[in-house]
């Protein structure tokens, strides 16, 4: 499900005869396409995760030249919004390099303010959510590499640097044994 919101034709407000904030409607386009982009790259990195899980690499490899177009353009977007950001700033006749989007709903009209406020809420909430399903997506990439890394082990007889816990919790080094694969039955 995507959230957008409106822009300066529909601000709240505006109708009501508030004063308009000149640049406020680009900002919120440039945050709808911000939400639209999160969205698809948190779509992409569930799609990944069923893909980790189901160890369909080409699907992954297509899902990371995916995932790499939206992170592309997610920083584009961000870069944009940051100027759109400082534009307001200055016009506002506030200090640019202390001004980002909390501070400048801060500066505005009510209205304008809380329709910012649930924009960038729903960006943090995005941005919250993407951080751990890839977060979960690295987990079950690790785990899946420890578990081809001790299969090979087992087969090689190769125990590698990893030691194994003795008694009482203490590190030690695994006894070579026989490869599976050498060995004469």
């Amino acid at each position: 499900m995507t959230t957008t919101f409106s822009d300066d034709r529909a601000l709240p407000g505006v109708a009501d005869g508030a004063p308009e904030v000149p640049g406020v409607g680009s900002l919120v386009e440039v945050i709808n396409d911000e939400i639209r982009v999160f969205h698809e790259l948190l779509d992409t990195l569930q799609q990944e995760q069923k893909a980790i899980v189901a160890d369909d690499l080409p699907r992954i490899e297509e899902l990371a030249a995916l995932k790499a177009d939206g992170v592309a353009r997610a920083q584009r977007l961000e870069g944009e919004r940051l100027r759109h950001v400082r534009a307001l700033s200055e016009a506002l006749e506030v200090d640019p390099e202390r001004t980002d989007l909390q501070r400048l709903t801060e500066i505005i009209d009510g209205r304008h303010a809380e329709e910012l406020t649930r924009m960038r809420q729903v960006l943090l909430d995005l941005n919250r959510k993407i951080r751990r399903t890839n977060d979960n997506n690295a987990f079950l990439i690790r785990q899946s590499l420890r578990y081809t890394e001790r299969c090979i082990d087992i087969l090689t007889g190769d125990p590698g640097d990893r030691g194994v816990y003795g008694k009482f919790g203490k590190n030690m080094k695994r006894a070579r044994g026989n490869s599976v694969l050498n060995r004469t039955v």
